[in-house]
């Protein structure tokens, strides 16, 4: 390693995530000595109506098993310190997730043991058909999104609602300093943690800039699918890390060594 007190001095990474989360992975980084720049280029704001949301959780005794999609679905659902039965079976798609259920004081719940996303909690015992035909699921989740746990539960049987819990959209403040930032180089990585994230990124970017100040960068993607949408977009240099911020931290020590 270049530097044993600051292992990542010199890293100076765009951090994409949600205010949230992102000031989590900030204070990370910089613990090891990266310079990080917060631009969460997805809002998370309640959704347009919450009648659905105050439904589900009024009604949460008759409920089987609970899937959160993501940190943002915890936080939405949860922050009025809602508290979930202990007979219900909590999911997550990953460690982040995970942790943000933990910080809401929920601890009984499980992660897929080998893919970090939604076929990974498909092959969990407890979400196959036996143990959930006729019984109700609900899934916290944002608007849009992939329908595949919904379709599949529904395919085992299982009573499945899908719950709006949040809604995302792009920032509508300018993006002069992001891009300050990208032209005068104070920026030497990129880390993308969802592919809303990286559409969204590009978008807020100028076509005719695209190619010199963002496609070049260094790229991290927690994820094979949103290394894919990366590279569609134009990213020429984009590495997958392992889910959240244990895999880009693991991965940009091992580029620094």
């Amino acid at each position: 390693m270049t530097n044993a007190i600051s292992p990542l001095s010199g890293v100076h990474i765009l951090v994409t995530r949600p205010i949230k989360p992102a000031s989590r992975t900030a204070e990370r980084l910089g613990a090891l000595g990266a310079t990080p720049y917060i631009y969460p280029t997805i809002l998370i704001e309640p959704p347009a109506d919450t009648g659905q949301l105050k439904a589900a959780l009024s009604l949460l005794q008759s409920v089987y098993a609970i899937i959160f999609v993501s940190p943002s679905a915890v936080e939405m659902t949860l922050k009025d310190n809602v508290k979930l039965p202990i007979s219900i079976k909590v999911f997550a798609p990953g460690r982040g997730t995970a942790e943000e259920l933990n910080l809401h004081g929920v601890s009984n719940l499980q992660i897929p043991l080998k893919s970090f996303d939604s076929e990974g909690l498909l092959e969990l015992s407890d979400l196959q058909s036996e143990l959930v035909k006729g019984r109700r699921i609900l899934i916290f989740r944002g608007n849009g999104g992939r329908e595949l746990l919904f379709d599949e539960l529904r395919k085992r049987g299982a009573q499945v609602e899908a719950v709006t819990a949040y809604r995302r959209s792009i920032p509508t403040t300018s993006p002069a300093g992001l891009l300050e930032l990208l032209k005068l180089k104070k920026i030497t990585a990129v880390s993308m943690m969802s592919s809303s994230a990286v559409k969204n990124l590009v978008t807020l970017i100028p076509k005719q800039d695209r190619k010199n100040i963002l496609f070049s960068l260094p790229a991290y993607a927690s994820h094979k699918r949103i290394k894919d949408a990366a590279e569609a977009l134009g990213f020429m240099n984009v590495t997958e890390t392992a889910p959240g911020d244990r895999g880009l931290i693991t991965t940009l020590l091992n580029y620094k060594d």
